[in-house]
């Protein structure tokens, strides 16, 4: 890290109909984590069920609702509520409700949140499902492994 971080500047891209903020970036934290905001549209089934081999995520609900599935365990979150999901554990997330959910995410290590950000890639612009093969891409580039449905 070379300089402290003040404020809420970061830099913003989409996953599809979500609008996702940077906070804090692995190069800011020598990868120990990275800190996003995100705002998950009405309605968004959210991704398939999957599994981190390294990598741990906590989401800390700010606004709205978010069902959040890890393990067997499933639960409607609300604002001020928290998911902590350690490595190896299936998990998904979906906002369900009909007004946007936002959330605090943190990936460790921090280079995880490049994931998300190679996700909105395969998102076409304009709107509509994302491509399939930069999807399969994702998976393969990253800590990710998609997990079927029982």
């Amino acid at each position: 890290m070379t300089e402290a971080k003040l404020g809420s500047d970061g830099r913003t891209f989409s996953v599809g109909p979500d609008s996702v903020k940077a906070l804090v970036e692995a190069a800011d934290t020598n990868d120990a984590f990275s800190l996003v905001d995100y705002t998950a549209a009405p309605g968004v089934p959210g991704p398939p069920p999957h599994v981190h081999r390294e990598t741990s995520e906590t989401f800390y609900v700010l606004a709205g609702e978010v069902t959040f599935r890890a393990g067997d365990r499933e639960q409607v979150l609300r604002a001020g509520e928290i998911a902590f999901v350690p490595p190896g554990i299936v998990h998904t997330f979906a906002n369900a409700g009909s007004e946007p959910a936002r959330w605090v995410g943190i990936f460790s290590p921090g280079h995880a949140m490049a994931m998300v950000e190679d996700i909105g890639k395969a998102f076409p612009e304009g709107g509509g499902p994302p491509d399939e093969a930069k999807m399969m891409a994702v998976v393969d580039d990253h800590d990710l492994e998609i997990v079927p449905e029982p």
